[in-house]
């Protein structure tokens, strides 16, 4: 179960990256030529992707037997994917209503693995 949510994890942080250059970067650039607010747009992108795929990465060295994480670091990646996955719920929930009706299948694939994390410690 663990493995099956690093690899999610990973593929998410690939698609998370590849969206924002491919369609976020490209319509935010057709409303403002600031540079500024472009490249933090792309800053905040990358940092996520490469969060996730850091927090991925470990999840599937931990399943592999290849790290391991005792006491409360075995919670380190769940509790990022948790922050991450409830931050953006918020957010959207109460400020963006609009992205919160696209992104709701993203917060089903979160949530399953968020419950896959949290199986694989028992």
């Amino acid at each position: 179960m663990g493995l099956t949510a690093g690899i999610l994890i990973i593929l998410i942080s690939i698609a998370h990256s590849i969206y924002g250059e491919k369609k976020q970067i490209p319509d935010l650039k057709k409303i403002t030529k600031d540079a500024i607010t472009i490249g933090s747009l792309r800053i905040i992108i990358h940092q996520g992707g490469l969060l996730l795929l850091a927090v991925g990465i470990v999840q599937v060295l931990v399943e592999i037997n290849y790290v391991q994480l005792n006491g409360v670091s075995a919670y380190f990646p769940i509790g990022v994917v948790v922050i991450n996955t409830i931050t953006s719920f918020i957010i959207a929930l109460t400020l963006h209503r609009d992205i919160f009706k696209i992104t709701l299948p993203q917060f089903v694939i979160f949530g399953a693995i968020i419950a896959l994390q949290f199986l694989s410690l028992t």
